[in-house]
């Protein structure tokens, strides 16, 4: 047993366009392109990975500088923060609290998160859905645009809550071709699930340690975590 790392969107939970929109008007704020984020999509993608996208394709910025990219995320929480006050539609995946809440009950496991969102923007969606209380550690999009290195990240701080040497195995929980990817290429093993745009079936072909139709912890899925 050891370290569990939930990605959170279309894993834990689902904002409904929340960041999209939010992220629209950081880069109409910065460049004065309106809708940045067209034909952009976001899915297993870390934050700067994603801007760095948008700029390229809709504000002309076929090489975009690390500082353009850091003069959007600079202003995308505050953005973020009013739109999900204003109608967040934030949608929590009840198999997934559920299991984040008997692994944070459970001695030896360690749960934390592997996201490509910035901690700010990761927090106030954590926050927001009444998940924060759960999660002790993580990996940001804020600490690596790859997402390799943000698990890694993820993993180096959650070993600092174990007595493990090393801090003991790693799942990797997400949703996306792109968690699964990383998540081995971190040294992580890995947990699929079809809560998100990608189906079991396209999943499995990206070949997981587990792939599921839901995080409920039913005993398959606790078996696994107990054994990985």
């Amino acid at each position: 047993m050891g370290l569990i790392l939930f990605d959170i969107d279309g894993t834990l939970l689902r904002t409904r366009g929340v960041g999209t929109r939010a992220l629209n008007l950081a880069i109409s704020e910065v460049f004065g392109v309106e809708e940045g984020m067209s034909g952009i999509r976001p899915d297993g993608k870390t934050d700067p990975q994603i801007v760095r996208e948008a700029l390229k394709r809709n504000c002309g910025r076929q090489k975009a500088e690390n500082g353009q990219i850091d003069a959007v995320l600079n202003r995308y929480p505050r953005h973020f923060r009013r739109e999900i006050e204003r109608n967040s539609g934030l949608v929590v995946f009840l198999g997934a609290y559920r299991l984040a809440a008997e692994l944070s009950r459970r001695r030896g496991f360690h749960v934390g998160v592997a996201t490509g969102n910035i901690e700010e923007c990761a927090n106030l969606k954590l926050r927001w859905a009444g998940l924060e209380s759960l999660f002790s550690f993580g990996g940001y999009g804020s600490d690596a645009e790859d997402r390799t290195q943000l698990i890694r990240t993820a993993i180096e701080r959650g070993s600092r809550t174990t007595s493990s040497p090393g801090g003991g195995s790693a799942v990797v929980i997400g949703d996306t071709p792109a968690d699964i990817l990383h998540g081995r290429q971190a040294g992580a093993m890995t947990l699929a699930v079809s809560t998100g745009r990608y189906s079991l079936a396209e999943l499995r072909r990206c070949q997981p340690d587990l792939a599921v139709e839901s995080l409920e912890p039913a005993p398959p899925l606790m078996e696994f975590l107990q054994q990985a």
